[in-house]
């Protein structure tokens, strides 16, 4: 993560992960940039700039548009968890993301069948709300975006 703790909370690192827990999962943490992070447990191997899911129990997993039927809050790992281990992830602010081939800037960014790929192709019930990116791609890969508020999957209809 580009971005430093505001918090106060002592010895946080975002680019350390752990097999044993540093912080309580669910520990947040206001950042620099405005935006916000959660410590959390990996239940699968996450990789970097992956969006995931965070479960009620703080567990993190590869967002994908199955589980996020199960899950609402969205994150945005910074780095490399392994499956098991603890680490941070961003919920808001400024990060990267790893987006899809051919996405455009400025869009509704939506879940893939791709663990921690998000993209601009509409997928219903699946929407990241208050997510988008800053710059139109033409090939998968890592942008930065910008998440204003807590990220999190829409259900129901959308606008159209």
């Amino acid at each position: 993560m580009p971005t430093f703790s505001v918090s106060g909370v002592i010895g946080t690192n975002f680019t350390d992960t752990s097999s044993t827990a540093q912080f309580t999962t669910g520990t947040k943490v206001l950042l620099s940039d405005g935006g916000e992070a959660m410590y959390v447990q990996a239940s699968e191997a996450i990789n970097t700039y992956g969006a995931v899911t965070i479960t009620a129990s703080q567990t993190a997993a590869l967002l994908t548009t199955t589980n996020s039927a199960s899950s609402k809050r969205v994150g945005f790992a910074q780095v490399s968890i392994a499956s098991g281990y603890y680490g941070w992830v961003q919920l808001s602010g400024v990060m990267q993301v790893n987006l899809a081939a051919n996405c455009d800037d400025n869009v509704p960014l939506y879940t893939t069948a791709t663990g921690g790929v998000l993209d601009d192709a509409t997928v219903s019930g699946c929407l990241v709300i208050g997510c988008t990116s800053t710059r139109t791609i033409s090939n998968a890969t890592a942008v930065t975006c910008i998440a204003a508020g807590i990220a999190v999957i829409g259900t129901g209809a959308m606008p159209g």
